[in-house]
């Protein structure tokens, strides 16, 4: 007898497939949870602006530094007449005029003439070379005179640097290496002879609030920067809060900040007045009021401090 042997084998479908409706409501909800992720991925990402703010200030502070040690620990003048355009001075009166920086955005020549972050009158430029450092990159305002951008966006504390050129009237002519005079330290008017806030011409008077705590430069509101000296007051009280040149903004409201020690910060104004400046040009004998702003609570212990 002949017996067929052959096996029939019998292939079940596996049960852990997914169905096609199943597939779709995964890939649902991945897409959901990427919507909600992204704005918090988003927010984590370098802000490349601020970055590059914060470095330019950083090597604006460290030559500001080597600049100190290489003059018997003097710092570099900071005392820039903000009317007076570089660019069409003579060679003699160029002379008269070296600063840590030279030139004013308040003339449109100067604006024109990014050469002037590297002429040799401009004290900083033996240790930066690059004038583009002298300029944030966020800053895209155009200036109206000159119909392009500012070449410079950061401003020294006034409470710091020396006397170079004098423009003062009066007090007479302060020896070349004396410490700046502060005038609009006490914010309420400008005053030449002031004796009330401390100023420093070298490295070793930052005593008070110390060199952690002192603002060396500041990105200034293009709306508000002229020469290279951020006017700041030092002095704050409850009623009498004071804003003579205006901070900037460029970052999300906020704008960087170098100190005497070289770290760098990027700080957030609490308070709108502080970087939209209503009027310009206020001169030596206006009070520049900002009642009650918080923003002037901050910087007035990181400016100076009482003799």
């Amino acid at each position: 007898m002949i017996m067929n042997t052959t096996r029939q084998f019998v292939f079940k479908k596996s049960p852990g497939g997914f169905t096609l409706v199943e597939l779709l409501v995964v890939l649902a909800v991945i897409m959901v949870l990427a919507m909600l992720l992204l704005p918090a991925i988003a927010a984590t990402k370098p802000n490349s602006q601020g970055f590059q703010c914060q470095n330019n200030q950083k090597q604006l502070t460290l030559a500001w530094q080597m600049y100190a040690e290489d003059n018997a620990d003097i710092l570099p003048p900071n005392d820039y007449p903000y009317t007076t355009a570089y660019r069409t001075q003579t060679t003699a009166a160029k002379l008269q005029l070296k600063n840590w920086v030279v030139g004013t955005m308040e003339q449109p020549v100067d604006v024109l003439s990014p050469q002037e972050l590297t002429d040799p009158n401009t004290l900083l430029s033996a240790y930066v070379t690059n004038a583009a450092v002298y300029r944030c990159p966020a800053d895209n305002y155009i200036n109206p005179l000159a119909h392009t951008f500012n070449v410079r966006s950061y401003s020294m504390n006034s409470a710091v640097g020396t006397i170079w050129h004098t423009f003062y009237a009066n007090g007479g002519v302060p020896p070349i290496g004396s410490p700046v005079q502060g005038g609009w330290l006490s914010g309420a008017s400008f005053n030449a002879s002031q004796t009330t806030w401390l100023t420093y011409g070298k490295m070793s008077s930052l005593s008070r609030p110390g060199p952690a705590n002192t603002f060396v430069f500041m990105e200034e509101n293009p709306l508000s920067i002229n020469d290279g000296i951020m006017q700041v007051a030092a002095a704050a009280a409850p009623g009498a809060t004071f804003l003579i040149d205006f901070p900037a903004g460029n970052h999300d409201g906020g704008g960087s900040i170098s100190f005497a020690d070289g770290h760098v910060i990027t700080h957030r104004w609490l308070d709108s007045r502080t970087f939209t400046p209503i009027s310009l040009g206020m001169g030596g004998t206006q009070t520049p009021q900002s009642p009650d702003n918080v923003d002037c609570f901050y910087l007035a212990p990181i400016t100076s401090a009482p003799r």
